[in-house]
């Protein structure tokens, strides 16, 4: 007799998360095993854009209700995309086509810490908090064995690193898997939104997210995050009081050469000597940008080493698999590597409903799980790349290019659509 398919995933963030509500929704047993001591850790972390690839995902994997209940507690559906040079010319502006919060392929923007509390709801028999994966075994009757740093186990018929670009898991699997240094450094942090300080905020910012192309090597991104169109709303929703209002604000990343910033160990900084890095390298930039990064909460300020993955071919394909950033982790500048999580999520759970209902033999629904999500996430790796490299070139040449291609696509319509691929 087939005895029931057990799915053990390691990591609760947006892509392990969204897997373990699709398994749950269909019936197969799964449990997810997180480091974190509880839902309040590590809430650190701005916005996620959430595209038509990205939504039709959730969609997929979430029960109804609770789709309805994130796309209600989305910001406003962006307006567009919009490339401008560090004087605030535009180069290229994309309208999205007009959406409502509630449409499936808006373009909205998310919150890190409201999409993580919306995915947890329902999971609270799911989801082991205080679990740090260390290791995995070979178990008996083709089981898998996972090993935690507290000195528990626990076992099931497939295991899952959703565990992040610092996965613990890949190593095992696939130790020659490896993520670089790109040499980017990318300095963040986010500008509450109010009434006083809107209109001091250029509007392309407020319509979407706005990519900034700066003199030598320099780049920068911003992005809203508003709830304007809901408050019309508020008053007339019986469940709604003001403490479900989330936070307006504009969020910002300003990224260059490590070498520019000097040798200026960035981690060891605090909040406004990174803002005086960036600064530093914005002299002759528009003072609305300027003005951006100085009035930056400083609790909000960060620096990060820019990394990305090193693609690999297909391996030996066996019960334990990968997802998201674990294995095809890329750079921020495409915007698109928690949509190709999941993707990742929602690929894993027809596979693995499929495995449960008899449908399909667990090996080759996992090899054919891999080998898409090869070709897709390193697809995304790769133009992720390109695009960094192509907004921080430093040659003046380049550079010019650059700028020339984005107007001539501003002017013919069909070319837009290419700097819109993937997502």
């Amino acid at each position: 007799m087939r005895r029931p398919l057990k799915v053990m995933i390691i990591g609760g963030g947006t892509g392990g998360l969204c897997l373990a509500q699709g398994l749950k929704s269909d019936g197969v047993a799964v449990e997810v095993f997180e480091r974190d001591h509880s839902p309040a850790d590590h809430q650190q972390g701005f916005r996620l854009s959430i595209s038509a690839t990205g939504s039709a995902a959730l969609r997929s994997c979430l029960p109804p209700a609770l789709f309805d209940k994130l796309a209600a507690s989305s910001g406003d559906p962006s307006q567009g995309l919009t490339f401008l040079d560090h004087r605030l010319n535009r180069l290229l502006a994309i309208d999205f086509p007009h959406r409502k919060r509630e449409d499936a392929d808006a373009e909205r923007p998310v919150p890190r810490a409201a999409l993580r509390r919306i995915l947890l709801e329902g999971l609270d028999d799911t989801v082991r908090f205080g679990r740090k994966f260390v290791a995995f075994e070979d178990g008996p009757d083709d089981s898998v064995v996972a090993h935690f740093a507290d000195g528990t186990t626990a076992s099931g018929d497939v295991l899952i690193g959703a565990d992040g670009a610092s996965s613990h898991l890949r190593p095992q699997l696939l130790p020659h898997a490896r993520r670089v240094e790109t040499g980017i450094i990318a300095i963040g942090g986010k500008v509450g939104l109010s009434d006083t300080n809107r209109a001091s905020i250029p509007q392309p910012i407020l319509r979407g997210p706005t990519p900034i192309l700066g003199p030598r090597g320099c780049f920068m991104f911003a992005s809203a995050v508003q709830y304007r169109d809901s408050r019309r709303n508020w008053a007339q929703t019986p469940s709604r009081t003001s403490s479900d209002k989330e936070e307006e604000y504009v969020m910002w990343g300003f990224s260059a050469h490590r070498t520019k910033f000097g040798s200026a160990d960035l981690d060891a900084l605090s909040a406004e000597e990174m803002k005086a890095a960036a600064l530093a390298l914005m002299r002759d930039w528009h003072p609305s940008l300027k003005r951006l990064v100085q009035m930056a909460d400083a609790t909000s300020v960060s620096a990060l080493a820019v990394k990305t993955s090193v693609p690999i071919p297909p391996w030996q394909t066996r019960n334990v698999t990968v997802l998201g950033d674990a294995l095809h982790n890329m750079t921020p500048f495409r915007g698109v590597g928690a949509n190709t999580a999941l993707r990742d999520a929602a690929a894993l759970r027809r596979a693995l409903v499929a495995v449960g209902r008899g449908e399909r033999e667990l090996i080759p629904a996992l090899a054919e799980y891999e080998r898409d999500m090869i070709d897709y996430g390193f697809g995304a790796v790769r133009t992720s790349l390109s695009d960094m490299e192509r907004f921080h070139a430093e040659r003046g040449l380049s550079r010019a290019l650059t700028k020339a291609v984005f107007r001539a696509a501003d002017w013919i319509p069909p070319l837009r659509a290419v700097f819109l691929g993937g997502r």
